[in-house]
C-alpha cells in the first residue's frame, strides 16, 4: 500500500481541494474535518490506517445527524449503522425506483 499513497500524494497535491463548508467526518480519525490541508493529509494516511468506522458514526450521530442514506448496491453500511444504533433512520438506494422513493426529512 506504500506506493499507492506515494500516487494518492502526489495526485492531491496537484488538486485545488478547498475548504469545506459541510461536516466531513475523516475515516482516519473519526473528527470533523474541513480545511484543505487537512483533507488532503487524511484523505493520503486513510490508505493505510484503519477505518474508524464505529466512531465515525457515534461522532456524526452526536452532532445531530438522525438520518443516514446508503448509496449504492447492498445495504452492508446501513446494517452496520444500525447496530451501532437502532433509533437513527437508514435507507438505501440501490436503484432508480429507490431514488425516486426515498424520503429526506
Amino acid at each position: 500500500m506504500n506506493k499507492a499513497t506515494k500516487i494518492m500524494a502526489q495526485v492531491l497535491k496537484n488538486l485545488n481541494i478547498k475548504t469545506s463548508r459541510n461536516m466531513m467526518i475523516s475515516n482516519v480519525t473519526a473528527k470533523e474535518v474541513s480545511l484543505a490541508d487537512d483533507i488532503k493529509q487524511l484523505l493520503v494516511e486513510q490508505i493505510e490506517n484503519r477505518v474508524r468506522w464505529r466512531e465515525s458514526v457515534i461522532n456524526i450521530i452526536q452532532k445531530g445527524v438522525n438520518q443516514f442514506i446508503e448509496i449504492g448496491p447492498g445495504k452492508v453500511l446501513s446494517g452496520l449503522v444500525k447496530r451501532i444504533d437502532k433509533s437513527v433512520e437508514v435507507s438505501s438506494i440501490n436503484t432508480e425506483d429507490d431514488i425516486k422513493s426515498i424520503k429526506i426529512w
